[in-house]
């Protein structure tokens, strides 16, 4: 694997930037094997693992991000998964070699004109029918569809096709609507008309609609056969995670970390009134946030993949992902164009932003829409997946086993009694009386009092929703976005305390920044979430009775934390060690006039800045700076005014 992301993953990016997504590329994606990544060995694929994958799409994202969702669509949700976990053996022993070569491409169609998130709207259809098919008569489908958005539909051989099927005649059953089921379609069957192309904004990938006409499938063709008609959006459900948890992570985390790293170098070497932008207050105001933000998702991703790695399936984890670094992405990369200003207003190849900050409403939208996954998805799964006695009581109920049910009432019951009471002690006595790890001192010991501080708040609060609403909290879109965001938080604050564990001291500052300003939002929350419900001053007072008392991390925190950032070079390497970069690119330019500045600095507090080769030289005439130094404020200059330049055109 570390020799594949070693070697293949620059190659590559290499020939991306000499010849674009074309031919060339593609031919080397196939041959490389960048679209089996997880296809077992026994069918010609990589059979890589969840971490490795993942850190192949963020380096393939830094380079371009429509290079990496070429690679990484037919490795997500699509033919090769679904057919790996549902296919027939016939359907694996056939198709996954294929798939691991690109002898087929693959695209996956759900989405349709009347079905975007509600997928159960869809009209696309498929009636069981009987048909003649290779000279026999054969039991099938007849499907009509007209599909749009599908990620390389243009250049697919084999579609992966969502669709609602029915049975009027009754061939297979007493049942006339099914369901959704998941089949396989050949791009070159009559009645298949695919080719043309979408535009997505401000990217080149191949993605497009396309239709069907009265095409017969044969039952073979189902996704696991004739057994699996209807239980397509199981299967779609369950299949989600790589999506929402690798692909889009992946592309997000190169993003902040691009944004983080070009940023902490341009605030360096850009001047303003003669002072490097870093030093100015409202400049470092963006970089600590993103630094921290960097750090968090780095965290938040180690901890998922581990996971993956494992053989788990997270849905709620995977959701939290997805929602969580598309929105700091679409964050980040608006903090980095505001410390750029106008060098990345201005498109050309010297703008090395401009094509992750226009992917990002790409990056927002697909695997489920934000909004969506916030208001009804996180909180919403996350509660009847994780509460400790609900989905059994349902359960209990449904199969009307009272006995069952009455005894895990009373366990409800009792546990509601304990986390109120837990809220109440640990909030006032600031979770001195929480259980916390053995040998934590300092300041990690209070970190992890205030994380079960809130999660007793948090797990308090739930109760009361639930009396309160009932099975009508699904409705509760505002307060489940509420919910979802504190959830985020205490998970975010979690997984960076674990994460701390294989860091070097180096990082304390930055750690202790990031749990201020996520346990201060999360007391936030609690207030906005008792004043949303109205509740009575009673319930405040058992979750906040000291309100929020812990304000943002202080100016002088920032402060030293965004120097540490600038001249400690092993913080920076270690938050941004993903971005790919061509020898000689503006990003190449930029590293290399980095390196200079920080060397600089000493001379420049020394002598004063200079920005012009004749103030330099006259330095040098008066034997205030040495003739390396000359060498080092001279070079420095000229990759200053190469990183500052902007592209022009004559039209």
């Amino acid at each position: 694997e570390q020799d594949f992301i070693n070697k293949k993953v620059p190659q590559l990016c290499d020939t991306f930037n000499q010849f674009g997504l074309t031919d060339k590329t593609l031919e080397q994606i196939k041959s490389a094997g960048f679209w089996s990544l997880n296809i077992p060995k026994k069918y010609g694929g990589l059979d890589f693992s969840a971490q490795a994958h993942a850190k192949i799409l963020t380096q393939l994202s830094s380079c371009n991000t429509s290079l990496a969702v070429t690679v990484m669509v037919p490795n997500s949700l699509g033919p090769a998964e679904l057919i790996l976990h549902y296919g027939t053996d016939e359907q694996k022993q056939d198709l996954l070699p294929k798939l691991a070569t690109g002898e087929h491409i693959p695209c996956f169609a759900l989405t349709s004109t009347d079905a975007g998130s509600d997928a159960g709207a869809m009209v696309d259809s498929g009636v069981i029918c009987q048909q003649e098919y290779n000279g026999k008569n054969t039991l099938g489908i007849r499907l009509n569809w007209d599909k749009r958005y599908t990620t390389l539909a243009p250049m697919a051989t084999l579609i992966g096709l969502a669709f609602k099927t029915y049975d009027p005649d009754g061939l297979i059953g007493n049942q006339s609507d099914l369901g959704i089921t998941c089949a396989l379609v050949d791009s070159t069957l009559n009645g298949v008309s695919i080719g043309r192309h979408h535009h997505p904004i401000g990217s080149n990938f191949s993605n497009g609609p396309h239709q069907g006409k009265d095409v017969f499938i044969p039952m073979s063709a189902v996704i696991g056969g004739q057994a699996m008609i209807a239980k397509g959006w199981s299967m779609l459900m369950e299949s989600l995670s790589l999506g929402r948890g690798v692909s889009l992570p992946s592309l997000s985390l190169a993003g902040v970390e691009l944004s983080l790293k070009t940023s902490l170098e341009y605030a360096l070497i850009r001047k303003q009134f003669k002072q490097s932008l870093y030093r100015f207050q409202g400049v470092a105001e963006k970089l600590v946030p993103m630094a921290a933000d960097t750090l968090t998702m780095k965290a938040m991703s180690n901890f998922h993949l581990n996971l993956l790695d494992q053989g788990l399936n997270p849905s709620v984890s995977s959701a939290i992902l997805k929602y969580h670094h598309t929105e700091l992405l679409r964050t980040n990369i608006n903090h980095a164009m505001d410390i750029h200003g106008g060098k990345t207003v201005m498109l050309g190849r010297r703008n090395y932003l401009s094509d992750i900050y226009q992917v990002v409403p790409i990056a927002i939208t697909v695997e489920g829409a934000n909004i969506l996954t916030r208001s009804m998805i996180i909180f919403g799964q996350g509660l009847m997946r994780c509460h400790p006695f609900l989905k059994e009581e349902l359960e209990s109920l449904e199969k009307k086993d009272t006995v069952l049910f009455n005894r895990l009432l009373g366990h409800h019951l009792a546990h509601i009694i304990g986390v109120k009471i837990k809220s109440f002690v640990f909030a006032i006595s600031g979770g001195r009386l929480a259980k916390i790890p053995k040998g934590v001192k300092g300041f990690e010991k209070n970190n992890y009092q205030q994380l079960a501080t809130l999660s007793a708040s948090f797990a308090f609060l739930v109760e009361i929703v639930l009396m309160k609403f009932g099975p009508k909290i699904k409705f509760q879109e505002s307060v489940n976005g509420l919910f979802s965001d504190l959830l985020i938080k205490m998970y975010s604050i979690s997984v960076l305390l674990k994460y701390r564990q294989v860091l070097d001291n180096d990082f304390n500052d930055l750690i202790r920044w990031s749990v201020q300003r996520q346990v201060h939002e999360s007391q936030v929350l609690l207030s906005d979430i008792c004043g949303q419900l109205n509740f009575s001053l009673v319930f405040r007072w058992i979750v906040l009775p000291r309100g929020v008392n812990q304000p943002l991390p202080s100016v002088k925190l920032q402060n030293k934390v965004v120097n540490q950032l600038i001249n400690n070079p092993n913080l920076k390497d270690t938050l941004t060690s993903d971005v790919l970069y061509a020898k000689d690119s503006t990003l190449d330019i930029l590293d290399q006039a980095y390196t200079l500045a920080v060397e600089a600095e000493k001379v420049y507090k020394r002598v004063g800045y200079v920005d012009s080769y004749e103030a330099i030289d006259a330095l040098l005439d008066k034997q205030q700076i040495s003739i390396d130094e000359h060498q080092l404020l001279s070079r420095l200059t000229e990759l200053r005014r190469k990183i500052l330049a902007v592209d022009d055109y004559e039209h």
